[in-house]
């Protein structure tokens, strides 16, 4: 339904057999300085999307969530909450990343940052739609 294309390196990768999500990696070092936020670039982008696979009415969407682990052990969470990437969003997804400890916590290349979930939306029907050209990347709409 939806084509990736990212970083060979650091692939989206389903843990188990039964994960619902993958695990998303950093594809750059940084660091999170305490109680600030930082977008975080995981070299995956939107390919393309096969309509014909996908239901009447729906519309699929990628969703980033956090990684209990780094907000239980080190406060790290997605500013966002969950992070909303449309099918029509063609710009390297990257991660908004937010540190809620007092300690700067460092991100090296390759770690797990996010999970990132396939899911189909369906519009409210009695909501119109602009029509506008998606311009710009991240935050753009």
């Amino acid at each position: 339904m939806i084509e990736l294309r990212y970083n060979d390196r650091y692939p989206p990768t389903y843990m188990t057999d039964h994960s619902s999500a993958s695990d998303v990696r950093a594809c750059e070092d940084s660091v999170i300085k305490a109680l600030t936020t930082r977008a975080v670039a995981t070299g995956i982008f939107i390919s393309s999307v096969d309509w014909q696979t996908v239901p009447k009415g729906a519309v699929p969407e990628l969703v980033l969530r956090a990684r209990s682990g780094l907000a239980s052990k080190h406060g790290i969470t997605l500013l966002n909450g969950v992070g909303t990437i449309d099918a029509d969003y063609r710009d390297e997804i990257k991660v908004l990343l937010w540190n809620t400890s007092n300690d700067d916590f460092k991100i090296q290349t390759g770690d797990r940052i996010a999970q990132l979930v396939l899911s189909l939306s369906y519009r409210i029907p009695a909501i119109p739609c602009r029509q506008v050209t998606r311009q710009g990347g991240f935050g753009s709409t």
